[in-house]
């Protein structure tokens, strides 16, 4: 196979990856907290170049990463609705250990503790989030301090990472640490907004936009393989005959 034929397949394979990418923001366009996805191209550092005849793409690899710009924030009015205005992450204890979520859509369970809507633990520094079952008037401050009946108590943990982009997918709107994530650091600058939800940062008309386009390119390098396929094929047939 010539480097022409490479190329468009792997130009195909990649435009199929980025439809893969594109639905998925789009699926999770009114998902609370949700981060977009985007595919990018890395370029890979080669000891030598690539064989003869194998395309200049192979020098690369498709890695999916995480736009982490902040999304809208919504007000509702609901006393366990917290939204994070800038960088890091809620911690959530779950049964399979620590997670971590920009979906600040929180009830609390039948024992006064703050968790997600799965129910799971949100933590603060002292633990999970608990309200004492005496405790009638709680607010949150800009800094996650928890104010129980005016007193201060604990407070939301509000973490960040060196290296969020390995930050891996875990359920509906939770992210695991990967091995490349690094260790948990405090976000000091960013605050926590009581009675408030941060949106998805999905921009609905542009990925609808990037949709359309992935799949006429998509289109496009499945017509340039059939036109490879059918000349080799033409080729065979000539020397059948001969």
């Amino acid at each position: 196979m010539d480097i022409g034929w490479n190329m468009a397949a792997y130009m195909g394979v990649r435009a199929a990856r980025e439809l893969e990418v594109v639905s998925h923001n789009l699926a999770n366009a009114s998902t609370l907290g949700f981060k977009r996805e985007l595919l990018q191209n890395w370029q890979l550092r080669a000891a030598q170049d690539p064989p003869f005849g194998e395309p200049e793409a192979a020098r690369y690899v498709d890695v999916r990463s995480h736009d982490f710009n902040q999304g809208s924030i919504h007000e509702t009015s609901k006393d366990t609705d917290l939204a994070l205005q800038g960088p890091g992450f809620f911690k959530i204890q779950t049964p399979q250990g620590i997670r971590y979520t920009r979906n600040g859509n929180f009830r609390l369970n039948a024992d006064k503790q703050l968790v997600t809507q799965e129910g799971y633990l949100v933590m603060g520094k002292n633990g999970p989030i608990t309200l004492d079952s005496l405790d009638k008037d709680y607010t949150f401050d800009a800094e996650g301090g928890v104010h129980l009946d005016k007193n201060l108590g604990d407070q939301i943990l509000v973490v960040d990472f060196a290296n969020p982009q390995d930050l891996r997918p875990w359920g509906q709107t939770l992210l695991a640490a990967g091995p490349q994530t690094g260790p948990e650091q405090e976000a000091p600058n960013t605050r926590v907004l009581q009675g408030n939800i941060e949106e998805s940062n999905v921009d609905l008309v542009q990925e609808s936009v990037n949709l359309v386009d992935i799949q006429r390119r998509y289109e496009a390098y499945l017509k340039v393989l059939d036109t490879f396929t059918n000349r080799d094929q033409k080729v065979v047939d000539e020397i059948g005959q001969a």
